[in-house]
Formats: structure tokens, sequence, C-alpha cells
């Protein structure tokens, strides 16, 4: 495969994530009911001190749960539009690809497909979303108000074609003067799930 997995802004990322959570939450209940029937066969009695600790390790397993939960609807994007995007960005040192990215909000998540940092500006492709397209580029101009590079106005598209061909006419036209998109990437990242 040679990606490494469970980065924030790789393809596959979320399809990755759950996987791994799953088997973190399956280990967490093995280990909790061996805790709990090992040593009340042993022992004879499941008044111990193991039943104590294996109540007390419900707690974060029950956390991994949670968070397995809140992720259960999402799904990563397709391969091929991913592999369109990319075959545009590639080279261009001027453009950052991620993809799969998941932005927490107090009003809830929003799921993106992909997302294209050029020239200090978010392009987003974030179709089956629950929120209004305007309220997602709201929270998108939030964060790009706390970078450190002048931002512009985000474009959130539902649609792939139109996504598709912004990107190909980005990938196009090198701007005179590139702005840094490590920022902004940096900032996604960190409200990424």
């Amino acid at each position: 495969m040679g990606e490494t997995k469970l980065v924030k802004g790789n393809y596959g990322y979320i399809d990755d994530w759950k996987r791994t959570k799953l088997i973190t939450i399956i280990l967490w209940a093995v280990f909790i009911v061996a805790m709990i029937l090992i040593p009340m066969v042993i022992l004879d009695t499941k008044y111990n001190a193991f039943t104590v600790a294996a109540i007390v390790m419900v707690l974060p397993a029950a956390r991994q749960a949670v968070q397995y939960i809140s992720m259960a609807g999402f799904h990563s994007g397709s391969r091929e539009e991913y592999e369109k995007i990319a075959s545009y960005v590639e080279g261009k040192s001027w453009m950052v690809l991620a993809a799969d990215m998941v932005l927490a909000s107090e009003s809830g998540h929003m799921v993106f497909n992909m997302i294209v940092i050029c020239n200090g500006n978010i392009y987003g492709y974030a179709p089956k979303q629950k929120k209004s397209r305007e309220a997602i580029e709201a929270y998108l101009t939030n964060l790009l108000m706390e970078t450190d590079v002048t931002h512009k106005k985000p474009v959130v598209h539902e649609n792939f074609d139109e996504f598709e061909e912004m990107i190909m006419m980005l990938s196009a036209n090198e701007p005179s003067a590139p702005m840094e998109a490590g920022s902004i990437f940096a900032g996604l990242k960190a409200n990424c799930i």
C-alpha cells in the first residue's frame, strides 16, 4: 500500500479510522470479559479485585465506542474521484490536496471528500451534507480568519463535475506569488476528527 495509515488528510482515513476503532473496541470487550470470567472460574467467586478493575475499564471502552458511533455514518469518498483530482494537483507546489476530512463544530460534523488549498483559499467537495453550503462556507471562512494568511471566500461544491472543473482551472494557472497552504492545512487538521 505504501501510504501511512491513519494520517488526517490521506485518502481512506475515515474507513481506516473506523476499522481501527472497531478492532480496539473488540479488544477492550474481550479483555474486560476475560478480567471478569477467568478470575471468577479460578477463584470461584465474582467478588474480587479483578471484577472491580474490569468494571472500571468499561469507562475507556465506552469512550472508544462513543467515538466510533459518532463516525459510523461517514465513509471515505470515491477512489476514482480522488485520483482525478490528485492528477491535477500532482507536482503543483502551490496546491495541497486533503481527503476524508471530518471537521467538527458545535453544530455538528462536516464531511469533505476532498479539500484543495490553493493561494490562501479552500476549495471543498462535500456531497450529501446535512448543513447548507452557506453554513459550511461560513465555518471555513472562520477557520481561514484564524490563519496568518489573507483569506478569500471558501468555495464548497456538492457536484463533483463542478469541483473538478474548478481544480482543473486552478492547476492550470500558477499564481504569480503563491501563498503558503501549509498553515491553512494545519488549521484544518487541528479541527478534524
